[in-house]
């Protein structure tokens, strides 16, 4: 896999602890990012229409599956049907603690690059950056 510079992430979790391990190896994996954080699937949406209609989509969303208010696969719908997002290349990672591999198999059904299973580690984020 060819590894990118990551210029923005946006991290979609409403759990202080994934924010801050995530933020730390985002630091420590020597990438300069611009870490942008959502704590539901409706913040997310109105942070990537903000940020695409600017032209400065992030390059990559970190984004949970069990979060209030709109949950992650709530989040992916609504993006796949927002004309004005669904064609833009933002790359997408679940970043999940479910373990139940009907989420797997769901998650794949739209375009994301990858599942990862809480907690986050470097080697895990080495996969996809």
């Amino acid at each position: 896999m060819v590894k990118l510079k990551v210029q923005r992430v946006l991290l979609v979790d409403d759990d202080d602890a994934t924010v801050y391990i995530t933020g730390r190896l985002l630091k420590q994996s020597g990438l300069e990012v611009d870490l942008l954080v959502a704590r539901n699937g409706e913040e997310a949406l109105a942070i990537v229409r903000e940020l695409c209609k600017e032209e400065h989509c992030p390059e990559l969303i970190l984004l949970d599956i069990n979060m209030p208010v709109m949950d992650g696969f709530e989040f992916l719908e609504a993006l796949q049907q927002s004309a004005d997002l669904s064609a833009t290349a933002i790359r997408i990672v679940v970043l999940s603690s479910s373990t139940h591999y009907l989420d797997r198999i769901r998650a794949k059904s739209y375009p994301v690059v990858d599942y990862v299973e809480k907690p986050l580690t470097i080697e895990k984020l080495s996969r996809f950056l």
